[in-house]
């Protein structure tokens, strides 16, 4: 089973990145100290585990990601999204890659920003849409996705995903 994919069809209207909390600064991830944090917030966002050499080889040196942005929290990343370019997959967008907030710092609207961010960062590199891979039990994620003006993609790789969609959407609404 693949997962969800949603997409952004233009990168027009862009939302804004809206400023932090006190105490949190925006920025690309800057080397070897940010290996550690970036793995401790993706092993506790996504119940995974990460270590510094996945961060390496999944990030900050994939070929594929050329830029890996990280909220921090008194110099420490707490969250992380990537821009990614997969154009086998994706011809025309930038994909969203990898968004984790450490649950001690959720709820704040970093996951938002980050977003917002690197949708601005794929104008700048030309593309012309967004795409992402999620699961329908991401409900604050997709929540983000949705208000970020990204749609449901209901069929992936030959896979008819509308009945997943439908099973998230009461959760993703609130309802």
């Amino acid at each position: 089973m693949h997962h969800l994919v949603m997409r952004r069809p233009h990168l027009r209207d862009l939302p804004p990145v809206n400023p932090l909390p006190p105490g949190y600064e925006l920025r690309l991830a800057a080397g070897d100290d940010d290996l550690a944090p970036l793995a401790a917030t993706l092993t506790a966002a996504f119940d995974d585990p990460w270590d510094a050499d996945r961060v390496r080889r999944s990030l900050t040196e994939a070929p594929d990601v050329p830029a890996v942005y990280v909220v921090a929290w008194r110099g420490r990343p707490v969250a992380t999204a990537s821009s990614r370019w997969l154009p086998a997959r994706f011809p025309d967008a930038g994909v969203v890659h990898w968004v984790a907030t450490h649950p001690e710092h959720a709820r704040r609207g970093l996951g938002a920003a980050l977003v917002a961010h690197v949708l601005h960062d794929f104008v700048g590199r030309g593309h012309d849409a967004a795409a992402l891979e999620t699961d329908e039990y991401r409900i604050p994620a997709l929540r983000t996705y949705l208000r970020a003006g990204f749609l449901p993609d209901y069929e992936v790789a030959g896979e008819d995903h509308r009945a997943r969609w439908s099973a998230a959407m009461p959760g993703v609404l609130g309802s």
